[in-house]
């Protein structure tokens, strides 16, 4: 992938947008880039520029020209991307062809149609279908992955269960606990395969360099270590939290409820902040003169962050508590109480593969939205 500056420069523009509108679904133009939010977006025309787009159903069943960054409960994109694509959802289809790269991540992924260069996928269910096609490198990460299509370069998976049924022009690298390479898989490199359990090679297969398999080293103190950590974190989590809810009272309760009465806005806010901020800061740096202003959005980044996730584990405890107490407005220490119980759920949650590190990019991407929404409410003055 080339990096185009005037794409870093369209990201950073529309960082903020959707915060400055009202909730109801709409459509923006910054010169010949756009944006579309809604509970149901369909895009039935093509666009010269980039499209950023959120809302419960995303389908891009026209032609994008450069690059294209989705969100949303179901994403299918059926025309043709010129550049990137960059999607998060809980379902994702990909049928229609892009350009350059492609970085999905949800709870299903599906690659049916063509991508150019590169493709990172990260989600529970990955799958390249027989018709889908990745030009460059492929980086899958899932629970159950299959490999059914074809991959131009270097294949890479992580999970849990990898199925490869399709061809592989290049080495193919895979850390799972089983391996399943089918009759109809054609490799054209070496295979190396580190799990618990010897790869499973049907007869038929056609691997051109090795096959090897590598046992997982574990540490015996790993597990400890790992607790421990876990614990130290959940700790330093549950303090800093603590202190928001003391000393914000009001602006921090209220940023954690604008996560439950306006998810959507959360979500396309918090997707654009956590994507658009790190292309500004590139595009400061470069610049020169701006060094000292991107390292104070990097500092400021880093933090919001660090809230995002904290407002988002509030707004799961607020919702527990709202069902165990009677209490028309929860007080500080019943913040604090469901703070806490929220942050064990997520920490365990974060403990699982796969869903953990999804469950904590969702946490981040309504945290984030959240605190923008609320801080710019609390800027116009508009307390609720």
């Amino acid at each position: 992938m080339t990096p185009r500056r005037g794409t870093s420069l369209a990201v950073a523009a529309l960082l903020l947008a959707p915060a400055l509108g009202d909730a109801q679904p709409e459509r923006r133009a910054r010169g010949e880039d756009a944006y579309l939010s809604g509970p149901n977006v369909e895009v039935t025309q093509d666009l010269p520029g980039d499209l950023v787009a959120t809302g419960g159903t995303v389908h891009v069943g026209a032609s994008v020209a450069e690059t294209a960054i989705l969100a949303g409960g179901n994403i299918t994109v059926d025309g043709a991307v010129g550049d990137d694509l960059i999607a998060a959802g809980g379902e994702v289809v990909l049928r229609g062809h892009v350009g350059d790269d492609a970085r999905l991540a949800g709870g299903t992924l599906r690659i049916a149609g063509r991508v150019e260069d590169d493709a990172t996928l990260a989600g529970g269910t990955v799958r390249v279908e027989r018709d889908g096609f990745v030009g460059g490198r492929a980086w899958l990460a899932g629970g159950e992955i299959v490999v059914a299509g074809t991959v131009g370069r270097q294949l890479r998976v992580a999970g849990r269960h990898v199925s490869i049924e399709g061809t592989v022009h290049g080495d193919v690298q895979v850390d799972a606990e089983s391996l399943d390479i089918g009759p109809a898989a054609r490799i054209d490199g070496d295979v190396v395969h580190r799990g618990p359990r010897e790869p499973r090679i049907a007869t038929g297969a056609r691997v051109g360099g090795r096959i090897e398999h590598r046992p997982p080293a574990e540490a015996r103190w790993a597990p400890a270590f790992a607790v421990l950590v876990w614990i130290l974190l959940l700790a330093g989590l549950f303090v800093t939290g603590a202190v928001m809810i003391l000393l914000f009272p009001r602006f921090t309760p209220a940023a954690a409820q604008t996560i439950r009465t306006d998810p959507w806005r959360s979500l396309g806010v918090g997707t654009l902040v956590l994507l658009g901020a790190p292309a500004l800061m590139v595009a400061l740096f470069v610049t020169g003169i701006g060094v000292p202003l991107g390292l104070v959005l990097l500092a400021a980044y880093l933090v919001a962050l660090l809230v995002a996730y904290l407002l988002t584990a509030l707004s799961l405890g607020m919702a527990g508590m709202r069902r165990l107490a009677s209490e028309p407005a929860p007080s500080r220490g019943t913040l604090v109480l469901g703070l806490l119980g929220a942050l064990v759920v997520l920490g365990l949650l974060r403990l699982v593969p796969v869903l953990g590190g999804l469950v904590s990019l969702a946490a981040l991407l309504f945290g984030n939205g959240a605190l923008v929404t609320e801080l710019h409410r609390s800027y116009r003055g508009d307390r609720r």
